[in-house]
């Protein structure tokens, strides 16, 4: 075979190659197999039971509320039944603590009286000793004038003795009777003083009887009354314990069934609904879903593309789109790259490019635009995608290899 004849079939064979390995690049180019997307979201019933309200239609903006639906679910007997049993235990705890507050109460009046009692006792006990203070005055002036008498009495008889006018006898008896008064005298001092001592003592709130004990009026009934506060103190502190706990159960148990009886499905404000999974009126169970619903002011772009052409690209690499129906450029950022075997599906975003098949790896890219940007929301609308980092040659060289 000649030559040129074998230059001329390699270089066909060539074009033919780099044909089928860039047929990919320029079917994207002509198709526009890329798709403005974003994150699939759903909403689900937070409980189980039945849908009470109307759903939203496909298509219709989530209002300021976020309200999707409105689940009840009627048939918790077992919980209403504990939050009775728990209404009767608040009740006894609290009937409990109010006793012990007014046994409490009645306590602290006894001892109110107590005192008061107490302190007529200590006016009575301080009159007492006045008095007998101003009595053994009284007599110790008496014993004095007598003491005085005597001893003139026995004087005269001394003076009437020593002139042998007066027997012995007479003398003797004189001078026994002086002795009497003056040993009365010493004693009503003792016993004045005593007194006085006492006086000073009760004016401090210090009683003391005759007999140097403390009275039975000062101490009576304070033991008992202070035991029997103390009791009836611990049995307040109890019962004002166990009707906080039961308060505290009883409260926990009604916010529980309130959960699980009423319960709302939401959506953030603004989102768009883009499917209906349930029925008004169905029953569900906890978990299960209700709408899909995407926000349709973050915008991705899902670009298929070969493996080999994936290691080209970088998160944060630019990009260049243009929509279906559109003649502008619009801006873009590669947000994540993955290979065919770990691409994002439909359950991961709300649409997916046309050239997503079998075998081909991903590039998600967050477009640089505003929802303002658009008539309405462009979810699922085709789009050409280039990255002018990566030219064709670059392309050429992954997929030969070099």
């Amino acid at each position: 075979m000649p030559p040129r004849r074998i230059y001329t079939l390699v270089i066909i064979a060539a074009v033919i190659y780099c044909g089928v390995m860039v047929a990919p690049y320029l079917r994207s180019t002509l198709v526009r197999d890329a798709a403005v997307t974003t994150w699939a979201d759903r909403a689900v019933a937070p409980i189980a039971g039945q849908i009470v309200s109307d759903l939203p239609a496909v298509g219709e903006i989530v209002g300021d509320d976020g309200l999707i639906a409105t689940i009840e679910n009627t048939l918790l007997l077992a919980e209403q039944q504990s939050i009775e049993m728990l209404h009767q235990k608040v009740v006894l705890a609290r009937i409990r603590a109010e006793e012990a507050e007014s046994r409490l109460e009645e306590l602290s009046t006894m001892d109110t009286k107590r005192l008061a009692d107490r302190d007529e006792f200590a006016a009575i006990f301080e009159t007492v000793l006045e008095a007998d203070i101003s009595s053994l005055r009284a007599e110790r002036e008496v014993v004095d004038d007598r003491v005085a008498v005597l001893n003139r009495i026995t004087q005269r008889h001394e003076e009437l003795n020593a002139r042998g006018l007066d027997p012995q006898e007479g003398l003797d008896e004189a001078m026994l009777r002086l002795a009497t008064a003056k040993a009365r005298r010493a004693q009503i001092e003792t016993e004045l003083k005593a007194a006085v001592l006492r006086r000073n003592a009760a004016k401090r709130g210090i009683f003391i009887s005759g007999d140097g004990s403390t009275p039975d009026w000062l101490r009576y009934g304070e033991f008992e009354l202070t035991m029997e506060t103390q009791r009836v103190s611990h049995e307040l502190h109890q019962a004002l314990s166990e009707l906080a706990e039961e308060e505290q159960s009883l409260a926990t148990a009604e916010k529980t069934l309130e959960h699980l009886s009423h319960g709302t499905v939401k959506a953030p404000p603004g989102s768009l609904i883009v499917s209906v999974l349930t029925s008004p009126e169905a029953t569900v169970q906890a978990g299960t879903p209700i709408v899909e619903w995407v926000d349709c002011r973050v915008l991705l772009v899902d670009v298929p593309l070969p493996d080999a052409e994936a290691p080209l690209i970088d998160t944060g690499d630019p990009a260049h789109v243009i929509l279906e129906g559109e003649n502008r450029t619009r801006d873009a950022t590669v947000l994540l790259v993955r290979g065919s075997a770990a691409t994002l599906g439909r359950t991961d975003l709300a649409a997916l490019a046309k050239g997503r098949l079998p075998g081909v790896a991903q590039a998600v890219l967050t477009l640089d635009a505003e929802l303002d940007d658009f008539p309405r929301c462009p979810v699922g609308r085709a789009a050409y995608v280039r990255f002018p980092d990566v030219g064709l040659i670059d392309i050429i060289r992954a997929r030969l290899r070099l």
